[in-house]
């Protein structure tokens, strides 16, 4: 049996670092989505070993222990799978973007193994695994507009009215460490803005305001704490605007709703696709 998996990238409209908790990791409140970038993923059984073999195009993936391995070995120690498994990824989403890359292979290998082995487990035990080995992971188990709180294990759908909507990803090819992004910030402190707003726009379909209410707490954590990022942020906003512009994640990458695909954005996507990672992308 070969199963076949599309793990899109995640974007935050919204990213509220609330707390630092004593086991270290840190309460949020987002509202994440899904938008057609994805990695593809091949997942069969393999005959010739009784291991996980993963074999990609990003060299990481294949030679280095990450939570894909750790998700795949787990499901196969946990429900005593004896046979391997040959698990295939395309990677497109960039590595230590802000995109859930990683998280969103992994939640595809979750449910892609179950698939394979006909294990036939509910959405309920998927999510307790995903909560095990990262906090975007139980999102990217979702392919819905949500509210996400706690860690990341709360996921609750909200009604998508942004479907179909257009973004354009900027990516500056820069990689970005999660781990040192909070370690600055746990230092600085967080500003916190209220959520409400932006979740009262997407109910309303109110377009506009949705494009008001986006937020990252970690913005200007990594703006301020790199001097390339903080150029990068400036020269958006001059040539793009600041309306419906935010990072995603703890960076690099950022966003920028679009109320249309006009010939000045495709005029800037063709001036800048050799220095950075852009293109338009459609929230599914």
């Amino acid at each position: 049996m070969l199963i076949e998996k599309k793990a899109y990238a995640k974007i935050n409209l919204f990213l509220n670092v609330l707390n630092k908790r004593r086991d270290g990791y840190h309460n949020l409140e987002m509202v994440n989505a899904k938008i057609d970038l994805y990695d593809e993923i091949h997942i069969k059984k393999c005959q010739v070993s009784t291991g996980i073999i993963i074999k990609s195009n990003d060299m990481f993936l294949s030679s280095q222990d990450n939570i894909i391995l750790q998700c795949a070995r787990y499901m196969q120690d946990r429900y005593n799978i004896h046979y391997g498994m040959e698990i295939k990824i395309k990677k497109k989403i960039p590595y230590g973007a802000g995109l859930g890359g990683n998280s969103s292979d992994a939640a595809e290998v979750i449910r892609g193994i179950s698939e394979v082995a006909e294990l036939k487990l509910p959405e309920e035990t998927l999510n307790d695994i995903a909560q095990m080995f990262g906090a975007d992971i139980p999102y990217c188990l979702s392919n819905e507009v949500a509210y996400v709180t706690q860690t990341g294990e709360d996921v609750k759908p909200i009604p998508n009215q942004l479907k179909g909507k257009s973004i354009l990803l900027i990516h500056p090819k820069k990689h970005i460490l999660t781990a040192d992004v909070f370690k600055h910030a746990d230092k600085k402190g967080y500003k916190v803005k209220d959520i409400n707003p932006l979740l009262s726009a997407i109910e309303k379909n109110d377009y506009g305001s949705i494009k008001n209410s986006l937020y990252n707490s970690l913005e200007e954590i990594v703006v301020e704490m790199d001097d390339a990022m903080r150029d990068f942020k400036s020269n958006l906003i001059q040539d793009i605007g600041d309306s419906g512009l935010v990072m995603t994640g703890s960076g690099s990458t950022f966003i920028k709703l679009l109320d249309e695909v006009n010939q000045g954005i495709l005029d800037y996507i063709d001036k800048n696709k050799d220095k950075f990672l852009i293109n338009i992308y459609k929230i599914i």
